[in-house]
């Protein structure tokens, strides 16, 4: 239960007063101590300022990249579905060239994917970037069955 406490009387401020005025006289700190902080407070600054700090690291950072000729994790990314989309399919894949595929769908698909909806991404870009010549005969070009019969072997998008 919560304790009821009572109003503070004029003797109870003039105590405060007296203990506080002891503390100050009695106990002073020695301004030569050592500081006990291990981790000095943060001084706010503008927020232009911050802004223009965090430009300038994304700008060393970026030239960092240039200078070392590295690609970053979308870059590597964009260029394996492009080889993905633009690949002839002229020849079978293997069963590790599946199971990389299958891991990728299923990694996007526990992030929360669709995977309908990856399959038409990568369709709009093989459409985007193969020539309508090379793609004759696929089953979105309206012209025909699919490539690929057999699902052992079908193209993943």
């Amino acid at each position: 239960m919560a304790t009821m406490r009572r109003r503070l009387t004029p003797e109870d401020v003039d105590t405060i007063a007296e203990l506080d005025a002891a503390k100050g006289s009695y106990f002073q700190r020695d301004p030569d101590r050592a500081d006990s902080r291990f981790v000095k407070p943060r001084r706010r600054q503008p927020v232009e300022v911050s802004r223009a700090k965090a430009r300038l690291r994304t700008a060393r950072w970026r030239s960092e990249m240039d200078r070392r000729k590295a690609p970053t994790v979308e870059q590597v990314g964009m260029a394996l579905a492009t080889a993905l989309a633009t690949t002839s399919w002229s020849d079978r894949l293997t069963q590790l060239d599946y199971d990389l595929l299958s891991r990728a769908l299923d990694d996007l698909q526990a992030r929360g994917f669709s995977i309908t909806e990856t399959r038409k991404t990568l369709r709009r870009l093989r459409i985007k970037l193969v020539d309508p010549a090379d793609r004759a005969g696929e089953e979105s070009e309206g012209c025909g069955p699919p490539i690929w019969q057999d699902d052992a072997s079908k193209l993943p998008f």
